[in-house]
C-alpha cells in the first residue's frame, strides 16, 4: 500500500476513512508518528487540539489528572434541556471515584471466575448450532452473525439479569446508542437524536427492571449492585441505570470486534494458529496480543483541563482537545519489538510486553477487563475445539463504518468441524 507523506495528508486520509486506511490503518499510523508524533490541528468549532500516536503520550493522557473525559462527551438530550452525564464513561473527579468504588466489587477476579460456568454455557449455546450448520466435510459460516455478535449480549444479559427474550431488543438499542460516541457520527444530528432515543429507552427499561429486582431480588448483577453499600453510601437508581447501560454499550462492541478481529488475525497467521492449537496455555496471552495487534477501539478522546506537558516536554494548554490514537500506540516500535507481527507469546512468560491501551488506563481503565479476558479465552478456545480447520472464506473484508471502533460487519469463514 502506498502511504503518503506529511502529517496533514496522513491525518486526512485516516479521518476520511479511505478504503486503504479502513483495511489497514497501521502503515498510516507509523507514518504519522514518524512525521509528527503529536500533531497539532485546528478542530472546526472546537478550537485547537492534538493527535497523539506514541504509547507514552497516549498513556499519559489517560492517567494524568491534567486530562479528563467530561469535555468530549456527546451532548445527548441537549435539545430536551437534559445535558446530564448519562454514563460513567464521561464522568470524572471525586464522583467518578466514588461510583467506581461502589461498582468495582462486582468485577473482582474471584467474582468473575465464578461466572465461568454461565459463560461456558452461553458459548456452547451458540457454538453448537454453528457446528451443526456445517457439513462434516466443511462449509461456510459467518462468524459475526453466528457467534461474535450474539455472544456478548448473551453474556452481559445473563450477568445483569435481563430475560433472554429481551436480548435482541437490547442488542439493537445498544448498537443505536453507541453511535453517539463514534467519531464518524458525532456531528450528525439525526444520528445523535436516534442515539438519544435509544439511550432513553434503555434507561426506562433498566429503571423498571431495577424496581422489579428490588422487590424480588435474583442472583444477578442488577440485584447485587442495588444492595452494594460502602460506609453507608449506595448507588441511586439513576446511577445504577447508567452503570448497566454502560455495561451493555462497552461490552457489546468491544467483544464482538475482539472475537472477529482475533480470528481474522489467526487465519492470516497460520503458524500462530497452529501454535495456539498445540498449546492452549497461550489462550490468555493470545487475547492480550489480539487486543494489541488489532484493537477493537482505535481512537478515544480527552480534554486538557490544566496546562501541562507531553512526555517530551511539549506544552499543551487547558481547553485543548486530545485525539488519542490507541491503534497507533499499541504498535509503537519504541515499546513493542516487531510491532506489526502477531506473536502469541508476547504476553507469556516472566517478562511480558507493555500492556495494550485497548482497555484504557488510569481512572477510566475498563471495569470489565477481567470479564472480557475470560470471555475471550472461552470464545477462542471453543472455536479451536469445535473446528479442526478455520480459514477466511474471502480476502474481501467487510469492515463496518466507524471512526472509533474497528471490526467487521460480516466475516465469512470456511470451517471443518472436528
Amino acid at each position: 500500500m502506498s502511504v503518503p507523506t506529511g502529517a496533514e495528508t496522513l491525518l486526512m486520509e485516516l479521518m476520511m476513512k479511505t478504503p486503504e486506511t479502513v483495511r489497514d490503518p497501521y502503515p498510516h499510523y507509523h507514518a504519522l508518528r514518524a512525521a509528527d508524533p503529536h500533531y497539532r490541528l485546528e478542530i472546526p468549532g472546537q478550537g485547537s487540539g492534538w493527535v497523539l500516536t506514541t504509547y507514552d503520550d497516549c498513556r499519559l493522557s489517560m492517567k494524568s489528572p491534567a486530562f479528563d473525559k467530561s469535555g468530549v462527551r456527546p451532548k445527548l438530550g441537549k435539545e430536551r434541556g437534559d445535558e446530564r452525564i448519562r454514563t460513567l464513561l464521561f464522568l470524572d473527579g471525586p464522583e467518578h471515584t466514588r461510583l467506581r468504588g461502589l461498582i468495582s466489587s462486582a468485577f473482582t477476579p474471584r467474582r468473575v471466575e465464578k461466572l465461568r460456568p454461565k459463560l461456558e454455557a452461553q458459548v456452547a449455546k451458540l457454538i453448537d448450532p454453528m457446528r451443526e450448520s456445517v457439513p462434516a466435510g466443511g462449509g461456510e459460516v459467518d462468524l459475526v452473525k453466528a457467534f461474535a455478535h450474539p455472544l456478548p449480549i448473551a453474556v452481559i444479559g445473563e450477568l445483569v439479569g435481563v430475560p433472554e427474550e429481551e436480548w435482541a431488543r437490547l442488542r439493537e438499542l445498544t448498537k443505536r446508542a453507541s453511535t453517539a460516541v463514534d467519531t464518524v457520527y458525532i456531528h450528525d444530528l439525526d444520528m445523535l437524536r436516534e442515539a438519544d432515543a435509544a439511550m432513553t429507552e434503555m434507561e426506562e427499561y433498566f429503571t423498571e427492571l431495577l424496581e422489579q429486582r428490588r422487590k424480588d431480588p435474583e442472583d444477578d448483577l442488577i440485584s447485587g449492585l442495588s444492595t452494594v453499600e460502602i460506609d453507608g453510601d449506595r448507588l441511586s437508581v439513576e446511577e445504577l441505570v447508567s452503570v448497566v447501560v454502560l455495561l451493555f454499550s462497552a461490552g457489546f462492541h468491544t467483544m464482538t470486534d475482539l472475537i472477529s478481529l482475533g480470528t481474522s488475525a489467526l487465519c492470516q497467521n497460520p503458524e500462530e494458529m497452529a501454535r495456539l492449537r498445540a498449546d492452549r496455555s497461550l489462550l490468555a496471552p493470545a487475547v492480550e496480543e489480539f487486543l494489541r495487534y488489532d484493537s477493537p477501539i482505535q481512537i478515544t478522546g480527552r480534554s486538557v483541563i490544566q496546562d501541562t506537558t507531553l512526555t517530551d516536554g511539549t506544552a499543551i494548554s487547558a481547553g485543548e482537545q486530545i485525539v488519542v490514537v490507541i491503534g497507533a500506540a499499541n504498535r509503537d516500535p519504541v515499546k513493542f519489538k516487531d510491532p506489526d507481527r502477531l506473536d502469541l507469546t508476547r504476553y507469556a512468560g516472566a517478562q511480558p510486553a507493555e500492556p495494550p491501551l485497548s482497555f484504557a488506563w488510569g481512572a477510566h481503565h475498563c471495569l470489565g477487563v477481567q470479564l472480557a479476558r475470560l470471555e475471550g479465552t472461552l470464545a477462542f478456545g471453543a472455536l479451536l475445539d469445535t473446528f479442526a480447520d478455520i480459514q477466511l472464506a474471502s480476502q474481501d473484508f467487510d469492515y463496518k463504518a466507524s471512526g472509533m471502533f474497528r471490526g467487521f460487519s460480516t466475516l465469512p469463514l470456511q470451517v471443518v468441524p472436528s
